[in-house]
């Protein structure tokens, strides 16, 4: 005898891992903001029903929840690494700008989605203000490795990620070329740390990611 199954039954073979709904939710997130962020539509545009998300998340907030730690491990995570034991001042500023320049490392729409959200709330908000402090707290940590006092590593690890924040917020790479911004790079680094960037390093950077198709 065939038994009839339930809804529920029914959606397992159908089910999604956990890592789909969030990378559906960050993905709406980042093109629509968070209000776009629903159980339903998400269901659709993954073409299953709602009762596949309840296998993984109680409610919506705990969904929120699970991208605000999404965000947090990939875009501040890929900053840490990025100046963390580096050998030379050259090697942790252009692993910055390596990951800055590639969006399938750091995702600055995401992270502009994320601080739009944090206006309208306070408990993001003061996430969003961690998060920074610990970015800016790792590249000062880094530039104090490389022989900066450490005022002066504070002020410098301000100045270059507030920038580069700054950078995204006003769009600018929608009217600058990499290759244009490629241009400027002893321009910046020289800005950003008072020195002059070995040649040899400079090229080696432009030659990976100077002439990529990606926005700055």
């Amino acid at each position: 005898m065939t038994l009839m199954s339930t809804p529920e039954q029914a959606d397992r073979p159908a089910r999604l891992g956990m890592a789909d709904w969030i990378g559906a939710a960050l993905a709406v997130l980042a093109e629509s903001g968070i209000e776009a962020v629903q159980i339903t539509a998400l269901a659709r545009r993954l073409g299953v029903t709602r009762g596949s998300f309840y296998w993984h998340f109680a409610n919506r907030e705990a969904l929120l929840e699970a991208l605000v730690a999404e965000w947090r491990a990939l875009n501040t995570g890929v900053m840490l690494e990025a100046v963390a034991d580096t050998g030379t001042l050259e090697d942790g500023i252009l692993a910055l700008f390596a990951v800055w320049v590639d969006h399938t490392r750091f995702d600055p729409r995401l992270d502009q989605a994320i601080r739009d959200w944090a206006r309208h709330d306070a408990g993001l908000r003061a996430t969003v203000a961690s998060e920074d402090d610990a970015r800016v707290a790792a590249i000062a940590d880094f530039f104090g490795r490389h022989g900066f006092a450490p005022t002066e590593a504070f002020i410098r690890a301000r100045v270059l990620y507030f920038t580069q924040v700054s950078y995204y917020a006003l769009d600018i790479g929608a009217r600058e070329p990499l290759a244009e911004r490629s241009g400027y790079l002893g321009a910046y680094f020289r800005a950003f740390t008072g020195r002059e960037i070995d040649p040899a390093a400079a090229q080696a950077f432009l030659d990976i990611h100077g002439a990529a198709e990606r926005d700055p």
